[in-house]
């Protein structure tokens, strides 16, 4: 087993994987991302109070990923870290300190690279509106804000949009934009509770049934995600995608906000912005790439990790129907890469067994991959 280790192997295996996952996810011609807040998936998955949200998930055009988890409290840098793989320093709902930004963000990318972006938020009081809060519209929940306008990687304010702007005619949309619902809306308001769920899942049903039910047949996909939990689940959330090339079903793999921008920057071919570059995509759910081409079947087949929890040791178990190169990264809640290795299975049940002498106490995340193929584990280390 190769201990890949060097910042030239490490960019070059990264330029490997980027090349690798071009070829399974497919490239959509509009990408629509609405995100909810507050909200535990065990609070949402089978509720009574989420009927529309859970015919999503029955849906046979839909991948449900039961393992997804927010990457923080509270909401406002869950937001920033999806849109941009770093919380940019901001720890909080406030106004954050050093804005514009001028990182690498998720919508300047699509920009520089000839694709399209808008965010969507409702009761934006006008367009490119920067103030903290008007009425039910809350800027902490439209991430992009925070780059409108830089000298680099800025967003034009004209792209930060009222959702009364999005268009009826969805060839029209954007390639890819967040749709961002009011505070009433968002599931968010706890004055609301218990009717929060409910009033959130109306919402969802009346404004983006529509383009759920387009996408479906016209190369387009609808995301559905929460920021973070209600502080006692684990940050464990639901995430659901439901569009156009999916393979119907319940992922278990574990993915967080990291997961799901690394996917979307995959998907375009864009460069990778923070935390996003050491994350795993989402390789699994695509039923076909956009050019109609079959996904090959990938010889590495299934992954076990044990024991969990792990003291000195950890054994992974890999099983395949062919020799393959496979590649295994260990990261923390927050996706630094503490350990990466490259590695030749051959045909049936391969054992790696990997030391953890240098491995703090805490939750880690153990990467599978193949050039077709990828599983997430979760790993408890007690030393």
């Amino acid at each position: 087993m190769k201990i890949v280790y060097s910042f030239l192997t490490f960019l070059a295996f990264s330029i490997f994987l980027r090349q690798s996952f071009a070829q399974v996810i497919p490239q959509y011609d509009h990408v629509v991302i609405c995100v909810l807040e507050n909200h535990s998936y065990s609070q949402i998955q089978g509720s009574s109070n989420a009927t529309y949200i859970n015919s999503l998930v029955a849906d046979q055009n839909a991948a449900t990923f039961t393992d997804s988890y927010g990457l923080t409290h509270p909401s406002q840098p869950n937001y920033i870290m999806l849109f941009s793989g770093d919380n940019q320093g901001s720890t909080g709902d406030g106004l954050p300190a050093g804005q514009p930004f001028i990182t690498c963000n998720l919508g300047a990318e699509l920009l520089a690279n000839n694709f399209t972006f808008a965010g969507y938020s409702e009761d934006l009081p006008s367009t490119g509106f920067n103030g903290e809060t008007s009425g039910l519209y809350a800027r902490k929940h439209s991430p992009w804000v925070n780059w409108m306008n830089a000298s680099t990687n800025g967003i034009p304010s004209s792209l930060h949009l009222s959702y009364a702007d999005f268009p009826s005619d969805f060839s029209q949309l954007p390639t890819l934009s967040f749709v961002i619902p009011n505070l009433e809306n968002d599931m968010h308001d706890p004055a609301l509770l218990p009717s929060a769920i409910s009033n959130g899942d109306a919402w969802v049903e009346n404004n983006m049934d529509a383009y759920i039910q387009w996408a479906k047949t016209n190369n387009s996909l609808f995301i559905l995600t929460f920021d973070e939990d209600n502080w006692v689940s684990l940050n464990h959330i639901l995430t659901v995608f439901i569009g156009d090339n999916l393979i119907a079903g319940s992922y278990s793999e574990t993915i967080d906000h990291y997961n799901v921008l690394r996917t979307l920057e995959d998907m375009y071919g864009l460069n990778y912005c923070g935390n996003s570059a050491t994350a795993t995509p989402i390789t699994d759910c695509w039923a076909q790439v956009s050019t109609g081409i079959e996904l090959a079947v990938s010889n590495f087949e299934s992954a076990s990790v044990y024991p969990n929890p792990a003291t000195e040791n950890l054994n992974i178990e890999i099983s395949a129907n062919k020799p393959e190169t496979i590649r295994i990264t260990i990261t923390n809640l927050f996706s630094q890469v503490f350990a990466a290795y490259e590695t030749e299975i051959s045909e049936g049940k391969n054992q790696i067994k990997i030391p953890l002498e240098s491995f703090e106490n805490g939750t880690y995340f153990v990467n599978i991959s193949s050039s077709q193929k990828s599983e997430s584990k979760k790993l408890v280390v007690k030393n």
